[in-house]
């Protein structure tokens, strides 16, 4: 490959602060998929903050793992905006109402509650891989936590990593 062709490597955490050492080298490492899209954003908010994506990464997983473990049986409250046409909304009313439910909301998780209980959920989406590092101990720790939760390790980090991006992207817009 000639080196006009060459990729240039994006080092996000040039001039940022580096992680913490652990007690241990980190030479266990897990992946996560991400979408084109979705490493675009990771990849800039990890820019503007100045820390590399296996930094980002393995931070979310660590800090979720920390949480105790009553808080993630916990019911969460998620707020749904539809933009429906009002022939839409009378039907999904009606539906509703067809399928004895007390709301809208109680219909839609009717519907939505299948897929939720499934023990692996699985999409044919196109994927990029990304490698983040842990030590043999964080290691441990976010993989006894990750399984815990149904979901895999390879889907998990990515979904914590674009959740923090729209948390904080919610904060700035306000």
């Amino acid at each position: 490959m000639s080196p006009s062709k060459k990729r240039d490597v994006v080092r996000p955490n040039i001039g940022g602060t580096l992680r913490p050492q652990a007690e241990a080298p980190r030479h266990r490492f897990l992946y996560t998929d991400v979408t084109k899209a979705e490493y675009e954003k990771i990849q800039q908010y990890c820019k503007s903050k100045q820390i590399s994506l296996s930094q980002f990464l393995a931070d979310l997983v660590l800090k979720d793992a920390d949480k105790p473990r009553a808080k993630r049986q916990d019911k969460v409250k998620v707020k749904l905006e539809l933009e429906l046409t009002p022939e839409q909304q009378d039907k999904l009313e009606l539906l509703a109402r067809l399928h004895q439910k007390e709301s809208v909301n109680e219909f839609v998780l009717e519907v939505l509650e299948p897929n939720l209980k499934l023990q692996r959920l699985h999409s044919p989406l196109k994927t990029k891989m990304l490698r983040f590092y842990l030590s043999e101990e964080e290691h441990e720790k976010v993989i006894s936590h990750i399984e815990g939760t149904g979901i895999s390790a390879r889907n998990y980090a990515a979904m914590l990593a674009i959740r923090e991006i729209r948390k904080k992207d919610k904060r700035s817009s306000k």
